[in-house]
């Protein structure tokens, strides 16, 4: 696939991937204002819990095959019923393991109910290793237009049965219920998108041949989850289930549009960029016009998020949410930094270098295990925070030397490539931060304050375009364009 085609099937790709995200993003964010209205923080806080104990043994038995099939240039045909063997048996085991340690985990958090939420949502965990590996195709294909309705549905009924169950019960099985419920409408989904039927095939020569490439994912995916949910493990053990409600919260909502951001860019990026892995020309383009989108988007966003977060508190989840108005924040400007960072991880994957990524996360990684413990019996929940924005600003040299190694791409390159949302990100909190100063206080002087921010910052930046050759709309314009030339 030359640069043209790939080019085009990424603009494309990042369109529908982008479209799918922002949906479940509404659909999540419906899901979460209606829990934060009805439950309270502990119910959230018992919910995380159950998560964090899927996610532990996730981490550990990651398998990474499903990169290794996307990153693998020959025909994954005669490996496709090997890797559906070893994650329907991975989902058993998994299963399995978490029911025996149900009880003694109740035991250890005194938390009687925590063993039959455990029980009901290894239901979850068994209906994901059913899912069919032929859904691999369409990221091999970059077919992310059947992917978006795939997520489509799984999110519509993910939310459509656990807010009326949330609304009637009350209570954390409500969101254990969604949880089972759109996990099983993914697994019809996925037999019915795709006509592949995987049958059972256990082959250990086929096997090392997609853990030689998936042991780095292993190895990454067990120390990303020590760094993304090990803060949470934490709270969860050193402050109890409220402390982790009010955490959880925050971290989801100052994740929400940054973490969707960095999942666009590894849906989408990662087959891009195996596609051109001998080709290191093209693939800098790529990355740029990548990097670019990536910061006109994520700044912006990340601002909005900042400045409108006490709002959001007191005029949409309550005031039982207060505490976690400083949390977004901290955790916000973190989102920011790993929206940049997450730019690198496909690429090292794509160009077979997966050890980049790995290197890259490991001062990361120290930092949390090192550091956690103190900043929490500190500085509380907010010392936590810092830790995780301190971790993400480790990622950068690794990321800064991995992108120059590949592709050539130099720190003042990537400075030049990024002013344009570099500016507009500082424009936008500027005029955030003197609407802020000029009218608050009530619901209609808070919206007012927004729009006259946002009214400014259009007209600045309509002025600088006017002035300079860097126009955003002009940017925004070429994007456009280019997409709809597929």
């Amino acid at each position: 696939m030359t640069k043209g085609p790939v080019k085009r099937a990424l603009l494309t790709g990042s369109f529908w991937v982008s479209v799918s995200e922002g949906m479940t993003s509404l659909t999540d964010l419906a899901r979460q204002v209606v829990a934060a209205r009805v439950l309270l923080p502990g119910d959230l806080g018992l919910m995380g819990i159950v998560l964090l104990q899927l996610s532990v043994l996730d981490a550990l038995t990651k398998t990474g095959f499903d990169q290794a099939l996307i990153q693998r240039e020959k025909d994954v045909g005669s490996l496709m019923n090997v890797a559906w063997t070893w994650q329907l048996m991975r989902g058993f085991v998994l299963a399995a393991i978490l029911a025996a340690a149900a009880p003694w985990l109740a035991r250890g958090y005194d938390l009687p109910i925590l063993a039959p939420l455990i029980w009901v949502t290894c239901l979850h965990v068994v209906l994901q290793g059913m899912q069919n590996v032929g859904l691999i195709y369409f990221s091999r294909n970059l077919d992310f237009k059947t992917l978006f309705f795939i997520n489509a549905v799984r999110s519509l009924v993910q939310a459509g049965v656990a807010i009326p169950v949330i609304l009637i019960r009350r209570d954390v099985w409500a969101l254990v219920i969604g949880l089972v419920a759109g996990t099983l409408a993914s697994v019809i989904v996925s037999f019915v998108a795709h006509p592949l039927r995987p049958k059972f095939e256990w082959n250990l020569d086929k096997a090392r041949q997609l853990l030689k490439f998936g042991k780095w994912i292993t190895g990454l995916t067990i120390m990303v989850f020590l760094i993304v949910q090990g803060d949470a493990l934490f709270v969860s053990w050193y402050l109890g289930p409220v402390a982790l409600g009010l955490y959880m919260f925050a971290y989801d909502v100052a994740g929400l549009p940054t973490t969707k951001i960095s999942y666009v860019i590894s849906r989408v990026a990662f087959p891009a960029y195996s596609r051109l892995q001998d080709r290191p020309d093209e693939m800098r383009t790529v990355f740029e016009d990548v990097m670019r989108a990536t910061m006109l988007v994520s700044g912006p966003v990340s601002v909005i998020l900042f400045a409108i977060i006490p709002d959001i508190v007191h005029y949409v989840v309550g005031d039982k949410w207060i505490p976690v108005i400083p949390l977004v924040r901290i955790l916000v400007i973190a989102g920011w930094i790993r929206s940049f960072a997450a730019l690198a991880g496909p690429l090292f994957q794509g160009a077979n270098r997966p050890d980049l990524d790995f290197k890259m996360n490991l001062p990361r990684f120290l930092i949390a295990v090192l550091l956690i413990w103190p900043a929490c019996a500190y500085g509380g929940l907010e010392g936590v925070s810092y830790i995780v924005l301190a971790g993400i600003a480790t990622c950068l040299p690794t990321w800064f030397y991995g992108v120059k190694r590949i592709i050539g791409v130099s720190p003042w390159r990537v400075f030049h490539t990024n002013l344009l949302g570099w500016i507009t990100t500082v424009v936008l909190g500027l005029t955030f931060l003197a609407s802020r100063h000029l009218l608050h206080g009530n619901l209609p002087r808070d919206v007012a304050s927004s729009m006259l921010a946002l009214g400014a910052w259009i007209g600045i930046m309509t002025l600088i375009g006017w002035l300079t050759p860097m126009s955003l709309f002009q940017e925004i314009k070429r994007l456009r364009s280019a997409l709809r030339a597929k």
